[in-house]
């Protein structure tokens, strides 16, 4: 202790005599410093989110400055020595950027923060069939918060390519989004977050309907004969499964078990990791939704199912209104489930085509009475089309799509409508012009 206290005493003796020698050459030279200052960082808080492609000039307001130099890092590399610097988002992350101004012998500082975000990550997708013998299938996108759509994402990231005729399903699976188009049988991939293509399969073996990622390698096709598995890899079709007939609907894959809609069979459990047949179930035309509590659900006529995935019971609760398929022209139907409360909304159709109706009602598990009455109505003069209404995991909303009723020119007219999921109340509406006819939103 002693050493270091006699050390520190000398630093200390040694320190103020240098300071006693600055001040006497201050006294002579009378130098002056000035540190420049930073007035503002021509950013609100320094901090921004943006999107890929997108730019933002940071042109910081200065004063006290005398003949400066600058120069600007992002992540700690150098970028530039302009007084200004322009950043433009190329990848996807989080970067600091740093900007040093050096007046004199004087420097001042200011780190700004900015986020990248995916083009396509803060908000979803709504898969369209597009307009028979006219435009082919694509995606719109809506970006949270806003009040339009960007639409036809697909082509416009991918130029000369299509998706197919009537794209009737999309579904994101480790990153990356499937869509399946009835006419030509195509199954096309693309990244989620930029909607470039990475693969696609021009022509399955059958017609498909649907599509369910099971494992990193392996997806099922749902098609209107049967199911068919697909290297994810290699975007290849292998040979039809036997353990399950018949066109099918939608799918969804729980635990050791995939759960496949047959018009023939009904429910059909198939074993996870060989797709051999566990268990034919019930008889049922729509589906599938499932609940934080793990149980899947599906309905026929005037019945919802609810399916223990790990036992296979089945629970049957009576409805009093019915619950249609889609079988003669299938789309994924109106049936869509909560992630944050054992509930699950129905999308009441008025026919066996699945599409048109106004209302939605919401089962909250074990309370037969919240059947009684819609929990959301739409307006008058509008109808359902497609999926019609998908539950949003992002912030526990409902998203509604709607076509004017009739046909003809009112088909392209359409709204989107965000529903809170917990109070029905109505957050957001967004009209928009085109034949899209809408199949299904799609959630990132």
């Amino acid at each position: 202790m002693r050493s270091i206290s006699r050390k520190f005493q000398l630093s200390f003796i040694v320190a103020v005599i240098s300071i006693a020698g600055f001040t006497s050459c201050s006294k002579d030279n009378q130098a002056e410093i000035v540190v420049p200052q930073i007035v503002a960082p021509g950013l609100k808080d320094g901090k921004d989110t943006v999107y890929i492609g997108d730019s933002r000039v940071l042109n910081p307001q200065l004063a006290d400055v005398k003949n400066p130099t600058f120069q600007w890092l992002v992540n700690g590399v150098p970028a530039s020595t302009d007084s200004t610097f322009t950043f433009t988002a190329t990848e996807r992350g989080d970067y600091t950027i740093s900007y040093n101004v050096i007046s004199g012998n004087a420097m001042a500082n200011y780190y700004y923060q900015i986020k990248v975000l995916g083009k396509f990550e803060n908000g979803f997708f709504i898969v369209n069939e597009g307009w028979f013998g006219h435009e082919p299938g694509d995606v719109n996108f809506y970006r949270n918060g806003e009040d339009t759509l960007y639409q036809h994402v697909f082509q416009r990231n991918n130029p000369g390519k299509t998706l197919g005729t009537t794209t009737e399903y999309g579904a994101i699976f480790n990153n990356t989004m499937y869509f399946v188009s009835k006419q030509g049988a195509a199954l096309v991939a693309a990244d989620a977050g930029t909607m470039k293509e990475t693969g696609r399969i021009d022509q399955l073996p059958a017609t498909p309907n649907s599509f369910v990622g099971v494992n990193t390698g392996t997806g099922l096709v749902g098609t209107v004969s049967g199911v068919y598995p697909i290297n994810l890899q290699s975007m290849t079709a292998g040979s039809k499964i036997s353990s399950v007939d018949g066109q099918i609907g939608g799918m969804i894959q729980s635990g050791a078990y995939v759960f496949v809609m047959s018009q023939t069979d009904g429910v059909v459990a198939l074993n996870s990791n060989d797709f051999s047949l566990a268990k034919k179930l019930v008889k049922a035309d729509a589906g599938f939704a499932k609940t934080p509590d793990g149980t899947i659900w599906a309905g026929q006529a005037k019945y919802l199912f609810a399916i223990n995935p790990q036992t296979l019971n089945v629970d049957t609760i009576p409805t009093p209104f019915d619950i249609y398929g889609s079988w003669g022209a299938w789309n994924p139907g109106m049936m869509t489930a909560s992630t944050v409360e054992n509930a699950v909304f129905i999308g009441r159709a008025l026919n066996e085509w699945g599409n048109s109706g106004t209302e939605i009602y919401k089962y909250s598990v074990g309370n037969t009475t919240s059947l009684q009455t819609p929990f959301i109505t739409i307006p008058a003069g509008r109808g359902f089309y497609g999926a019609g209404v998908r539950y949003n995991p992002g912030n526990n909303t409902l998203a509604v799509t709607d076509m004017k009723s009739g046909f003809g020119q009112n088909s392209q007219d359409n709204t989107l409508y965000i529903y809170d999921a917990s109070s029905g109340g109505l957050k957001k509406s967004v009209a928009y012009t085109g034949f899209f006819f809408p199949a299904i939103p799609v959630f990132n």
